[in-house]
């Protein structure tokens, strides 16, 4: 039985995330990481840049922007139903180009082909956050999963998937871990994890105790209803 929690080795290069530490220590941008609620030293302890919101940042983004959709799309291949069981969708045949209801049968045949459009059409990443947690200190030590309620939107709502990508070895504590599955992943530069939003995979940030800890994350969300259903 499988726990859904896929980890893709060497996502990213670690000549790449080494230099993207560099790049992320330089930074004037940095500022202290938050929770759902806003800073709360209580639940989380780091320092985050919000990539997408600094030009600086674009050509790393860039890359990072790459290596996610890869991955991700791998992990929608394995895990079809994420795209195909809460919206009943219709496309074209590769072969005969007819109309044809996309279902659990058909999907290898004419899912498969025309993933990467099923996934642009239904999904989009959020902003990608850089982390850093200070040796000693820092953590995500509140158990927490990714789907709830917010005051001035609803996108929370609609996160389908997490992703975290390491950027460094940590050789003593800094764990990622998921209650329910009783897993726990060590950080490992370059290393990818993707793994459900909801209650199912509440997980936690471990306090690295041998060295600073520096990790991507972000989601996988549905598009807005608007985009999806147009006539």
């Amino acid at each position: 039985m499988t726990d859904f929690i896929e980890v893709y080795d060497n996502a990213l290069s670690k000549e790449f995330c080494q230099k993207f530490i560099q790049q992320f220590e330089q930074s004037p941008h940095k500022t202290p990481g938050i929770t759902g609620g806003g800073v709360d030293t209580s639940k989380k302890i780091s320092t985050d840049i919000y990539l997408n919101k600094h030009p600086q940042f674009q050509e790393s983004l860039n890359t990072i922007l790459q290596t996610t959709t890869h991955h991700i799309q791998a992990y929608l291949e394995k895990y079809f139903f994420a795209l195909i069981s809460g919206i009943s969708l219709t496309v074209n045949h590769p072969v005969t180009g007819k109309p044809v209801q996309l279902t659990a049968d058909n999907f290898v045949e004419v899912g498969k082909p025309n993933l990467m459009n099923l996934v642009r059409y239904l999904f989009q990443l959020a902003p990608i956050n850089a982390q850093k947690y200070d040796k000693g200190i820092g953590n995500y030590g509140y158990w927490h999963s990714e789907i709830y309620p917010q005051p001035n939107g609803n996108m929370a709502l609609h996160r389908t998937l997490l992703f975290l990508i390491y950027l460094n070895d940590i050789e003593e504590g800094g764990e990622t871990d998921f209650y329910y599955q009783e897993k726990s992943i060590r950080p490992k530069a370059g290393t990818m994890v993707i793994a459900p939003c909801g209650f199912t995979h509440t997980h936690r940030g471990n306090v690295p105790i041998s060295s600073d800890k520096y990790v991507l994350t972000s989601w996988m969300l549905f598009n807005p209803a608007e985009r999806i259903y147009t006539q």
